[in-house]
């Protein structure tokens, strides 16, 4: 069985919160399962290793920090 290696997701520029919520985010360079929508997790977690600290949110609801 071919076994494919899996590129983690890298940041993208700056920092972000979302307006009314968590600070401190980054916004990934991975698509989102939801059309429109972008993918963040929190700065410092070991988000790379652990897909399930990563979310999705509308990026309306993103300010940059």
């Amino acid at each position: 069985m071919d076994q494919q290696l899996i590129t983690p997701p890298n940041a993208l520029p700056g920092r972000w919160h979302e307006r009314g919520g968590l600070d401190d985010l980054v916004r990934l360079d991975v698509p989102a399962v939801t059309p429109g929508m972008v993918v963040v997790a929190k700065r410092g977690e070991p988000w790379q290793e652990r897909p399930e600290l990563r979310w999705q949110v509308w990026p309306d609801d993103l300010e940059a920090a």
